[in-house]
């Protein structure tokens, strides 16, 4: 059975970049952590030392309803042209 990932509070993210700005290495507080990407972990820092924040979760943002119907639309628009046009060429031949 696959493993949900943790989210993270902002707290818990401040607490380990601090233990990294402390010395601690991203390998061993990935270790302590169980955190799967030291990467994880020197992204949150950056962020920290930038002033950005470090709450919410990461990943795809929902579109607004009437933004994503829009480009639906234009998809489905767009998409009816060219097989329109590629099946007038198929008539020429």
């Amino acid at each position: 059975m696959k493993r949900k990932n943790k989210v993270w509070t902002e707290e818990e993210k401040i607490k380990i970049v601090k233990e990294k700005l402390a010395g601690g290495s991203y390998r061993d507080l990935a270790n302590k952590y169980d955190i799967k990407s030291e990467g994880m972990i020197a992204n949150w820092k950056r962020k920290y030392e930038n002033g950005e924040s470090l709450a919410g979760k990461q990943g795809r943002k929902k579109l607004d309803k009437d933004l994503e119907y829009e480009i639906l639309k234009k998809s489905f628009a767009l998409l009816k042209k060219i097989r329109g046009e590629s099946h007038e060429s198929n008539d020429i031949k």
